[in-house]
């Protein structure tokens, strides 16, 4: 057992102040920063239409894929990738069984689930030092971790896209 007497007392108390102070002065800038860096992540509608064309040339009757992975609308969304956003739905009491297929087929509710994904998951896979459109594609492709990082310049996908982006824009 520690015993103070009222000088150490005081002291001890000043130490613990500064000590917050410190803490506070340091980790705040952070903690504002990580929510900034958030709120900043935007994805412009050009980007999202040559997300769409890359998918599925933005086929809006396109049935759910067979196969290996199940994937649904005109972003070829997954089951998981849809989790990962939130499970948005069309409307907030909407049945949870074939809410994923109903958002998935909606274009404003795949773009919705796309926004969302991207809001949590975004990162620079390109290490330019910003994130954007590029870097926007990988994750959707590649996935939200490390993995956006491969090499996918012989997809299709990416094929598409590129085209896509390099269109000039008309006025």
């Amino acid at each position: 057992m520690l015993f103070f007497c009222p000088q150490d007392k005081r002291m001890f108390s000043s130490l613990v102040a500064a000590y917050i102070l410190v803490a506070a002065f340091v980790f705040s800038p952070m903690i504002k920063g990580q929510e900034e860096e958030l709120a900043e992540i935007v994805i412009p509608d050009d980007c999202m239409q040559c997300l769409c064309e890359a998918s599925s040339y933005c086929n809006l009757t396109a049935p759910c894929t067979t196969g290996s992975q199940y994937l649904c609308g005109p972003f070829l969304i997954g089951v998981n990738y849809w989790a990962d956003a939130g499970q948005p739905t069309l409307t907030p009491d909407e049945d949870p069984n074939g809410a994923f297929e109903t958002c998935a087929q909606d274009l404003e509710c795949a773009k919705k689930t796309v926004r969302l994904y991207m809001t949590e998951f975004a990162q620079d896979c390109t290490e330019d030092g910003i994130i954007d459109c590029e870097d926007f594609a990988r994750i959707h492709v590649l996935g939200k971790s490390d993995s956006c990082f491969a090499k996918m310049e012989g997809l299709p996908f990416y094929r598409v896209f590129r085209e896509c982006r390099d269109k000039p824009v008309s006025v």
